[in-house]
């Protein structure tokens, strides 16, 4: 029998809109840039992947006749998108063409049997611990900005760390990133008993995966995680996402936050450093963002030139007292280690001008960013 049903617009939109941007990108399997749709007793299931990362939820649905198939994910979000009517009728008809009627309209969208689409990975239920979506999202907000891009010479910094810590005071999760000019370090306590994720080899997650992730934690209070060998498990309200793991090393980050003398700091205020950087990097060169840090008693002076544009100069008030420093950084980084932060005041750790700059907040307990600095 072939697929038929009934199925309020608003349901079937809210899940194509968090489905479809997993679909597989062009030049991979045709079938992956469609959604796979099945029928089962409490409703209507639906499944993407990119071989990836991979979700599927199920909505309420009004079952006419039980069947399976896959539609286009982009052109059918475009149309539910753009009708009119409160529920709308998806019926099978021959060689695959699925008609997708309401009141007033009917249109026809080409499909692949639901045969040729990949299975959803298996996973363990009893190896998922809950986590507050609240931490989730902020170990993700505070470390995703600094992943190194796709194509870049380091496959491993594609993604994020992430790691588990068991001490006298309570359980932690911890998420790194860096793409090999800077590092962000974000942690937070969990009340919950994670004994049951496996994490005794170094689990990184590639950065398409976090960012689903993090799409997840918007609307529940709670998300199941689950780490097995090769994959992520998390779920959340009606959605299953499962990603699979990368494989290889992370650079040592303890060593170099160990390795950065923190006997004394200077201050600056935040949204007033922020400000300034983003003046400055407006004459910036493009492809390196250099600013020129100089670091006297009680101001930092910030400079920048463009030699199509110009150049820009900024004085920041800073609790400083001390030999002067020049140092380079790049302003774009500086800026937006800031700009994840929410403490007034940040202490700047910066100990020569050859050496690395740690960027912490009282405010944003967990939290530090380290930068490399540049030759100008």
């Amino acid at each position: 029998m072939t697929l038929a049903l009934n199925v309020s617009r608003s349901d079937f939109l809210t899940a194509l809109a968090a489905l479809q941007n997993i679909t597989g990108k062009k030049g991979t399997l045709a079938v992956l840039a469609n959604i796979l749709f099945e029928t089962d007793q409490e409703g209507l299931v639906m499944t993407a992947t990119d071989l990836e990362v991979g979700i599927r939820c199920r909505i309420p649905a009004e079952i006419l006749a039980a069947g399976s198939i896959t539609l286009p994910a982009r052109k059918l979000f475009e149309l539910v998108k753009e009708s009119e009517e409160s529920h709308l009728h998806l019926e099978e008809q021959d060689n695959k063409w699925v008609k997708i009627s309401a009141e007033s309209s009917d249109c026809r969208l080409s499909g692949i049997s639901a045969d040729e689409f990949p299975s959803f990975p298996p996973y363990r239920e009893d190896n998922l611990a809950a986590v507050p979506t609240a931490l989730i999202s902020e170990l993700i907000d505070k470390t995703i900005y600094s992943v190194a891009h796709e194509g870049e010479n380091n496959f491993n910094l594609a993604g994020i760390l992430l790691e588990r810590e068991i001490l006298a005071e309570g359980n932690f999760l911890r998420m790194v990133s860096s793409d090999g000019h800077r590092m962000s370090m974000m942690e937070g306590q969990v009340e919950t008993d994670l004994g049951s994720l496996e994490m005794d080899r170094v689990i990184l997650i590639p950065k398409k995966g976090i960012q689903e992730i993090r799409k997840l934690c918007d609307e529940e209070d709670t998300v199941f995680l689950g780490l097995e060998e090769k994959q992520a498990v998390v779920k959340a309200g009606g959605y299953t996402l499962v990603v699979r793991l990368m494989s290889g090393d992370f650079p040592d980050y303890k060593g170099i936050i160990k390795a950065i003398d923190k006997s004394k700091h200077i201050s600056v205020d935040r949204r007033k450093m922020m400000h300034s950087l983003k003046r400055v990097n407006i004459f910036t060169e493009d492809r390196y963002n250099a600013v020129n840090f100089i670091i006297e008693n009680n101001k930092i002076t910030l400079s920048s030139q463009n030699m199509d544009y110009g150049s820009a100069r900024e004085e920041v008030p800073a609790g400083y007292q001390g030999e002067t420093m020049e140092i380079g950084f790049n302003g774009k980084y500086f800026y937006e280690a800031l700009q994840v932060m929410a403490s007034d005041k940040v202490k700047a750790y910066i100990n020569s001008e050859e050496s690395p700059c740690l960027l912490q907040g009282d405010k944003d307990p967990g939290y530090l960013s380290v930068i490399m600095p540049m030759k100008l």
